[in-house]
């Protein structure tokens, strides 16, 4: 799967946890039912939110997951941080000494590399997952809502 396929759905989890609130445990298959997806898919993702101390899990037949951390304090940035699994930009392993343009871009473009993922982070830092939830909220109304997943 993409990067900003994992991403995205760990977005999801993200939002539906803090959705369900406190307390709440989900399991992996509700997760899946959610997203739309594998349950396999979703415990892939799920570890990688575990590893990051993003979600917490309770083992056993009535465990499931959960927000390890209060919703304001998980920024987009570090779902990203979680879950991508290479650099942003693609960097070539070798390099053709004898061509030009392959032993020197490397030069050419890492600054231009830098900005770009400083830039995401910029964008991404300030987004917690409350806010997100918030604003799912402001236009569906999840108090009253029939079709919350």
């Amino acid at each position: 799967m993409q990067a900003n396929g994992r991403f995205t759905i760990a977005i999801h989890i993200c939002i539906f946890m803090q959705i369900k609130g406190e307390g709440s445990l989900i399991s992996s298959q509700t997760l899946a039912e959610s997203v739309k997806t594998n349950p396999v898919v979703i415990r892939r993702i799920v570890s990688k939110l575990r590893d990051n101390e993003i979600i917490g899990s309770v083992a056993g037949a009535k465990g499931g997951f959960f927000l390890k951390r209060p919703a304001q304090q998980i920024t987009l940035w570090d779902i990203y941080q979680a879950v991508r699994e290479t650099d942003l930009f693609y960097k070539p392993k070798k390099v053709n000494p004898d061509c030009v343009v392959s032993s020197n871009l490397s030069f050419l473009v890492d600054d231009v590399y830098s900005e770009a993922e400083l830039s995401m982070r910029a964008a991404l830092q300030p987004v917690s997952v409350a806010n997100l939830s918030a604003k799912l909220n402001t236009i569906t109304d999840l108090e009253s809502s029939n079709n919350f997943c």
